[in-house]
């Protein structure tokens, strides 16, 4: 190859880097030149004592002596060094310092972003701001020292630079674009960092590569008056721009976490990959500029996420969609946002030995992934504006929920917790106890107005369970000591057509002796309850009534059958069933006519079934109309052994049968009189039973 050549081939090279050059610049995106230094300034706000002078190759210091402004613009100026290029931009292998004593203020106006790609060194008690309305670009090479606080700023603070004293606001009406920090760039401060900017890109190469000896605030539209990077302090503290919707992403390191952070507020969306620590309680925001739905904001996480402490932000935070793992930070991991959860598929919400609660106030919870907590977990949702993805706010898992502590049973604190007060809960996938007991407690509601309820296909193992929900189905089975069934609507898993000794919601007594239910049927409509029990029962029926009203005038007796009169309950036990007493919330015949001191009392048809003995410690009381319906609501027993120890009180037309014989009073309901048709009383009938009969369905 000959000089000839090379030289052509030079001359073309060095033509078409210059065509890139040009094309760059016209797109305001001209890469400062190796060396390059900041040129064409102008002093905006009058002081005077500004020096800039060069110090070696591709080194300048610029100094001053009053609390300075600088317009660095695209021509002209009077700060100039050789080097220097149009705007604030510190080239590759360039060095710019900054001493004296005050605040800068360095505002570009080229209409192109400020690149610092080298080194900006300012003194201790000189803070530093960049400010540029096209956007700042600190690149992966960069190094930037400020020990008395920096401020990049991705704002047009133009405006300001005439009567500028040493702060810096932004407002609503503040024009900017961006702040990019790109993975690799050093800064660090003896005293504050402030990035502010209506995009932010932060890269964070390693747990050290931004650190300030004060605060580190990034902000995302938000507004705020008078900041100050020495102290790191604001006349007026920052809130959202109201209808803006601000960007942070940030992407801290592969290897160790970075944990840095004063404040971390966006008024729009938060994106996070590698490893952070982002502050808590009500210093990471988001969502925030549309207060009416903040589920519209969203937190998304692509890496490992913690949060330095609890976050309470149910009125500062929007959604969180978690593609990664969010962990517990060496204590309980609490989160509570304004929004919605989302844990996708293959995504991990670790309480990393601690325990796990989720809370969303204006949103749902939809567990794809999994959710591990150590004696714990709970998860809690309401949404009652009816705003963002999940607009009942209910809750849904089908991935995994773990409680891993191997004894956990032993722990009385020990709980599952899943509540929706505002719609529903679809418990699938799987639960997991590393303790084959369980925990100690399980707790799930729903909203008991409408049509919500839970549907359990995921099997559950705890020593007492609470149910306040509406409707209740599933496949999964309730292993428990004790059930309290606080239920609205119905209880079954339907899978047969024809016959309901199929259609149990099923519960059963593992490693427990015995299981005690306790019914407390409160609905306003007529409900099924059907419950098939693997093993030993004993059963009540809680605070559930026959009749809303006593009256005491004209005569004597109830009045207004409950609202859910006419429904029915089928109990089949595959071992013993006992049946115990309890008192009414409202009214029943037998304990305010009869005066019993307690009864099994439903309001529709009885029908239980033992394979073991079924023994009746209490009267049984479904006695709540003259006529009752077709709809089997007499009452029907069935065991190989039947005890009762008390009478009966049924409706006027319905029948006590049992498999066997059985001796007992069987009282009904009537009319006191036929003046009063609507007042009841409980009459001892002869003809109502008890009589033996089959029991209606068979297995």
């Amino acid at each position: 190859m000959n000089r000839k050549f090379l030289r052509k081939l030079y001359k073309a090279l060095l033509i078409l880097a210059a065509g890139l050059w040009l094309s760059l610049g016209q797109k305001g995106w001209a890469i400062p030149g190796f060396g390059q230094l900041p040129g064409h300034g102008v002093v905006a706000n009058g002081v005077s004592g500004v020096s800039y002078l060069p110090t070696g190759p591709n080194q300048a210091t610029l100094t001053v002596s009053h609390p300075t402004a600088i317009l660095w613009e695209s021509s002209g100026g009077t700060l100039n060094v050789p080097g220097s290029g149009p705007g604030f931009n510190i080239g590759q292998n360039a060095t710019l310092t900054i001493n004296g004593g005050f605040p800068v203020l360095n505002v570009d106006v080229t209409g192109n972003p400020s690149y610092i790609m080298g080194t900006l060194n300012a003194a201790t008690t000189t803070p530093v701001f960049v400010a540029n309305g096209s956007g700042i670009i600190v690149g992966s090479g960069a190094t930037i020292t400020a020990a008395g606080g920096i401020g990049l700023l991705g704002y047009d603070l133009s405006g300001q630079a005439s009567s500028f004293t040493g702060t810096v606001s932004v407002s609503p009406t503040t024009t900017g674009s961006f702040v990019t920090i790109q993975s690799g760039a050093s800064i660090s401060s003896g005293a504050s960092i402030l990035v502010a900017a209506p995009q932010v890109n932060i890269g964070i190469a390693t747990p050290g590569s931004i650190t300030a000896s004060g605060f580190f605030d990034v902000l995302s539209g938000y507004q705020f008056t008078g900041y100050t990077p020495s102290t790191g302090t604001y006349v007026t503290g920052p809130s959202p721009i109201a209808g803006s919707t601000g960007s942070i992403t940030i992407s801290g390191p592969s290897s160790g976490t970075y944990s840095s952070f004063n404040s971390v507020m966006s008024s729009g969306s938060i994106t996070t990959n590698g490893n952070l620590i982002l502050p808590g309680s009500t210093s990471t925001q988001w969502g925030t500029g549309n207060s009416s739905n903040l589920a519209l904001g969203v937190l998304t996480n692509n890496g490992t996420l913690s949060f330095a402490s609890d976050l309470t932000g149910a009125s500062t935070t929007g959604s969180i969609v978690n593609n990664g793992t969010i962990s517990a930070n060496g204590s309980d991991l609490n989160i509570t946002v304004g929004g919605s959860i989302t844990n996708n598929p293959g995504a991990t919400i670790d309480g990393s030995g601690f325990n796990v609660s989720l809370n969303t106030v204006g949103g749902g919870i939809n567990n794809m992934g999994t959710i591990s907590g150590f004696d714990s977990v709970s998860l809690q949702a309401s949404n009652p504006n009816h705003l963002g993805p999940y607009i009942f706010g209910s809750i849904s898992n089908t991935g995994t929920i773990s409680i891993t502590d191997p004894h956990s049973s032993t722990n009385p604190f020990s709980s599952l917790e899943i509540i929706s007060t505002t719609g529903s809960v679809f418990l699938n996938g799987v639960v997991n106890t590393a303790d084959p007991n369980g925990v100690s407690s399980a707790t799930f509601q729903t909203n008991t107005v409408g049509n919500f309820g839970m549907n359990m296909n995921a099997n559950v193992t705890a020593d007492a369970v609470t149910f306040s929900v509406h409707n209740l189905t599933g496949s999964g089975v309730l292993t428990a000591s004790t059930v309290d069934l606080n239920v609205t609507g119905n209880v079954r898993n339907v899978v047969s057509p024809t016959n309901p000794l199929l259609n149990g919601f099923t519960i059963a007594n593992g490693p427990f002796s015995s299981t005690s239910i306790s019914i407390d049927a409160e609905g306003s409509t007529p409900q099924i309850i059907n419950l098939h029990v693997n093993g030993n029962a004993v059963l009540d029926s809680a605070a559930t009534s026959t009749f809303v009203n006593s009256v005491f005038f004209p005569t004597k007796g109830l009045t207004n059958p409950v609202p859910n009169a006419g429904g029915n309950l089928l109990v089949n036990a595959t071992g013993n069933l006992t049946v115990k007493g309890s008192v009414p919330s409202s009214y029943a015949l037998s304990t305010d006519i009869l005066g019993l001191s307690n009864a099994f009392v439903f309001p529709g048809g009885v029908a239980l079934k033992a394979g073991g003995m079924l023994t009746l410690n209490t009267t049984i009381d479904n006695g709540y109309t003259a006529v009752a319906g077709p709809n089997f609501q007499g009452v029907f027993l069935s065991a190989p052994q039947i005890f009762v120890s008390g009478p009966f009180v049924t409706s006027g037309n319905t029948i006590v049968h049992a498999s066997g014989p059985i001796s007992a009073a069987v009282y009904v309901a009537s009319p006191v009189s036929p003046v009063f048709p609507s007042i009841y009383t409980a009459v001892l009938s002869t003809t109502n039973g008890p009589v033996v009969s089959p029991f209606p369905w068979q297995q």
